[in-house]
């Protein structure tokens, strides 16, 4: 894991790195659907809490049913959605692209994950949020914290939306 530039923790293994120069991963920050709404201070302030994560194709960023108290930013490459049918079959979603918000609803209520999202490409990255490192904002910029949970409330509006959409066509499918 990297924080603000340096090592910390072992939340990573040795293949996550911080992209080169380290202000490319603020700008992807920056670009993301996290951001929408803050100042430039904001996301530096952002940045300075968040973690920054690098895979290679096929490494687990989060696994169905983990307990994890992050949100990611898909800052580069693409991500997989996927989810476990049976005990051996592994059924893919959806593709998640650089900008998508991910993991707000764990992130909030605290539960797990209903789904693994892994890395499709190499050097896939993901800047994650903590939900104690946004809260420690609070003190120091309540909007900023407001302005990160609108952003999540619409990432989670997108998501009920695709999810109707696919529910209508599997509908209208089985009625044709």
């Amino acid at each position: 894991m990297v924080t603000n530039g340096t090592e910390s923790s072992s939340f990573v293994s040795e293949s996550h790195q911080i992209c080169d120069p380290p202000h490319a991963c603020r700008r992807c920050l920056g670009d993301s659907g996290l951001a929408a709404e803050l100042t430039e201070s904001q996301i530096e302030a952002l940045f300075a809490v968040a973690n920054v994560r690098r895979l290679r194709k096929g490494e687990v960023l989060v696994g169905e049913g983990a307990f994890d108290n992050h949100m990611y930013a898909i800052a580069r490459g693409e991500f997989e959605v996927t989810r476990r049918e049976g005990l051996t079959h592994e059924v893919a979603l959806m593709r998640l692209v650089p900008g998508t918000i991910t993991g707000e609803l764990a992130f909030l209520d605290g539960l797990t994950h209903t789904a693994t999202l892994k890395a499709a490409t190499d050097g896939a990255c993901a800047i994650g949020l903590e939900r104690e490192s946004l809260e420690s904002l609070l003190a120091v910029d309540p909007q900023l914290v407001y302005r990160v949970m609108r952003a999540i409330l619409r990432s989670a509006h997108k998501t009920l939306g695709r999810m109707d959409e696919t529910y209508a066509e599997i509908f209208h499918y089985v009625q044709d």
